[in-house]
């Protein structure tokens, strides 16, 4: 279809080279301006914003050799996450040919992206379009990365000192210490509870409840939109309990 450049969107982390060349787009934008038909772009369509997944140099240069004519586009339906998973497989087989930088950068996008998880390396190796020993390479690379942050915050805890906001120094080692001088001896020892306030103690009748496991979804405003997300996130029974409780809720909220 057509679709007018003022309505895609360009800043959703879809974009999955490690630079846009300039040179290109307005190569491009010269054979544009001779009649030269490129192929489509292609863009998720989330029911409000159209999100540009692949064809960011034809954009450019369409922008400046036509911005105000639509340009030839492949709508999909889907969300921006989706939108940001095709990216990182775009250019594999087509278009201007992606660098090592290139496919670095999107081996370790899609490393970070949810729709890793689960995968081997060599499924995502077939959809960022690159070896498997890369993506094994690049995860090794961002193991260390983690466990240098969490060593430093390690190291951060254990310190005996830290600087306040104010800017003075306080030695963390102390804390939870009597002050200085005061002997054990000198301390009040702690008191039995009164038979009064053992009544008031109750022990706990059941242990907690585990913490319910979590699932984050975007959802578009449009509800057909929100509903496909739906199907494509959780199974059909939930979905079905769902709807259910949906249904009691909102019969109450009516009565």
């Amino acid at each position: 279809m057509l679709l007018d450049l003022d309505l895609i969107r360009l800043d959703g982390a879809t974009q999955p080279r490690a630079e846009l060349l300039t040179d290109v787009m307005e190569e491009y934008a010269e054979q544009m301006r001779n009649g030269v038909e490129f192929p489509p772009i292609t863009v998720f369509f989330d029911g409000t914003d159209y999100w540009l997944a692949d064809g960011f140099h034809r954009v450019g240069a369409a922008l400046r050799a036509r911005p105000s004519k639509p340009i030839e586009a492949d709508v999909i339906q889907g969300t921006q996450s989706e939108a940001q998973w095709f990216s990182f497989g775009a250019n594999k087989a087509h278009g201007l040919r992606r660098t090592n930088e290139d496919k670095a950068r999107a081996v370790k996008s899609a490393l970070g992206h949810p729709g890793s998880s689960g995968l081997s390396d060599g499924a995502i190796a077939e959809h960022v379009g690159v070896h498997r020993n890369t993506v094994q390479r690049m995860r090794r690379e961002i193991k260390p990365v983690a466990q240098e942050q969490e060593s430093d915050l390690h190291k951060l805890c254990k310190s005996k000192s830290r600087k306040g906001r104010d800017g003075r120094t306080i030695n963390t080692a102390k804390i939870g210490t009597a002050r200085k001088g005061k002997a054990d001896s000198e301390r009040k020892p702690a008191t039995k509870p009164s038979r009064h306030m053992a009544s008031r103690i109750h022990a706990p009748t059941r242990a907690p409840s585990p913490v319910e496991k979590m699932t984050t979804v975007t959802l578009p405003h449009n509800p057909v939109m929100g509903a496909r997300t739906l199907i494509e996130v959780f199974d059909v029974n939930y979905l079905r309990n769902l709807v259910t409780e949906l249904t009691n809720h909102l019969q109450g909220i009516e009565s």
